[in-house]
């Protein structure tokens, strides 16, 4: 990055000259990482390309260095305490002021669905912990935070070309090379007008200043007597002096307007060519793509139709995979009597199936429905009810709670499950949206017996440790 200054310099001629001083101004990188000797490894491959390099060893931090400061670029690690490396990408990119800073992953993680969730949340790339400093060099000059060595040092730059492929690339050339001829014969011939005037202008002021300079006066003690006659001579000579000069600089203005309106007009035909040219190369052109269009429908109908299949065949393979997930998370149902519906146990059923779900790119909402079971209870001393044993559930003190109870004792969580399910959101990108329900006792699996009589408390809750269940449905947005 260069950033230039004008400054005027009066110089003993009494001609002005522009002095243009250009200073150079380092980019910088931010990295955020929370490993200290991932930071120091990567700043050392950064420096040797000139960059200034802050760090920061977490996103919440990085997000403080992001109010008052602008990196170029930030390279951000994905598992971090805290706040994770996708969170914070999602944070920046929904930030105006900062959602226009590249964004390179820079982690240990591997695989398609991981680089396109990254590329999803707004990071242009992923690179590994292992990497090789010139694959951080071509990273640098794909984002043109540093530029190609080559045109560094020479100064020049290679012109635009526009990416042709097929049997139209011939009329593409000559349009390009047509732009690039009209653009420097208008460059070459304003150069060469402007250096005549220059030069004219300093040849007419070396001779007038040389016709009008005294002769260097004889050493005498006394001092020369003007001569009142020879005044008015002098001063009819200094007009015609000046009447020619302005007649000449009047010629030279009108030569170089005449040579600017020559070069418009050549400027103007030349346009016109070009524009002719451009139609008949986009009639031919759409002449050849309708003839093309007319030979091809049929492969193209073809092609179409196996698409079609082919993505018939996708949904079906998709919607088994949907289907296996959740059978997998339904496999244990059941949790015991006095338990959380949604305790620990439940959570480790659930983060394995959000990691899978992510793994297949699912987009959708997991509806987890908690039941809470009738058991025959007895009183006891310190615990209150318990499930009643060796009984009969006549016997009982009580068969099962209200439906208010049920409700709440369906909703009871964890810590760690309702802090998952807070943060589950934001952590899937909002593609994955969970939904819990209490049912209560109004919906058992198996029906319990009509009456209590002729039933023992063990058979009665053996039908209800049935009952009391969590069940998990995964249903796709489309």
């Amino acid at each position: 990055m260069f950033r230039a200054s004008i400054l005027p310099v009066l110089p003993g001629t009494g001609a002005i000259t522009w002095l243009i001083r250009v200073t150079q101004v380092n980019k910088t990188a931010l990295i955020v990482d929370d490993s200290r000797s991932a930071r120091v490894v990567l700043k050392r491959v950064l420096e040797t390309h000139d960059l200034e390099v802050d760090t920061s060893e977490s996103a919440e931090e990085a997000l403080d260095y992001l109010i008052d400061n602008r990196p170029d670029v930030i390279f951000m690690d994905h598992l971090m305490p805290g706040m994770d490396g996708f969170e914070a990408v999602s944070a920046i990119k929904r930030n105006p002021e900062t959602a226009t800073i590249p964004i390179m992953m820079y982690t240990s993680k591997k695989g398609e669905v991981y680089v396109g969730q990254a590329r999803a949340l707004g990071a242009v790339g992923v690179l590994p912990k292992e990497v090789a400093p010139v694959e951080v060099s071509k990273v640098l000059k794909s984002l043109h935070i540093i530029g190609d060595e080559k045109q560094e040092q020479s100064g020049e730059h290679a012109p635009a070309t526009n990416e042709s492929s097929g049997e139209f690339a011939a009329l593409e050339a000559a349009d390009q090379n047509l732009r690039t001829l009209i653009q420097d014969l208008f460059e070459q011939q304003r150069a060469i007008i402007h250096r005549d005037i220059l030069d004219s202008y300093e040849a007419i002021s070396t001779r007038i200043a040389d016709e009008i300079r005294p002769s260097p006066a004889k050493e005498t003690d006394e001092l020369p007597i003007p001569d009142e006659k020879a005044s008015p001579g002098f001063m009819r000579f200094a007009a015609v002096v000046l009447t020619v000069t302005t007649i000449i600089f009047a010629w030279l203005y009108w030569q170089a307007d005449q040579s600017l309106q020559e070069i418009q007009s050549q400027n103007n035909e030349l346009q016109g060519a070009l524009e002719s040219q451009r139609i008949s190369n986009a009639e031919e052109l759409r002449r050849a793509l309708e003839s093309q269009r007319i030979s091809d429908a049929e492969d193209s109908l073809q092609v179409l139709q196996q698409i079609g299949d082919f993505q018939q065949s996708l949904d079906a393979m998709y919607a088994v995979t949907i289907n296996s997930l959740e059978w997998g998370a339904n496999q244990a149902v059941e949790y015991h009597f006095g338990d959380q519906p949604l305790g620990d146990d439940r959570l480790k059923v659930v983060e394995q199936l959000t990691d899978q779900l992510l793994a297949i790119d699912f987009s959708g909402v997991v509806r987890i429905e908690t039941h809470v079971a009738n058991y025959c209870l007895k009183v006891t001393g310190s615990d209150g009810y318990v499930p009643a044993e060796d009984l009969m559930a006549a016997d009982c003190d009580r068969i099962g709670v209200t439906p208010e109870e049920a409700y709440g004792i369906g909703l009871g969580q964890s810590v760690a499950f309702a802090n998952f399910i807070r943060l589950a959101n934001r952590r899937s990108g909002r593609e994955i949206r969970y939904e819990i329900v209490s049912l209560g006792n109004t919906d058992p699996l198996l029906d319990y017996p009509a009456t209590t009589d002729g039933v023992s408390a063990n058979a009665w809750n053996r039908i209800a440790a049935v009952n009391n269940r969590v069940t998990i449905s995964v249903i796709p947005d489309n």
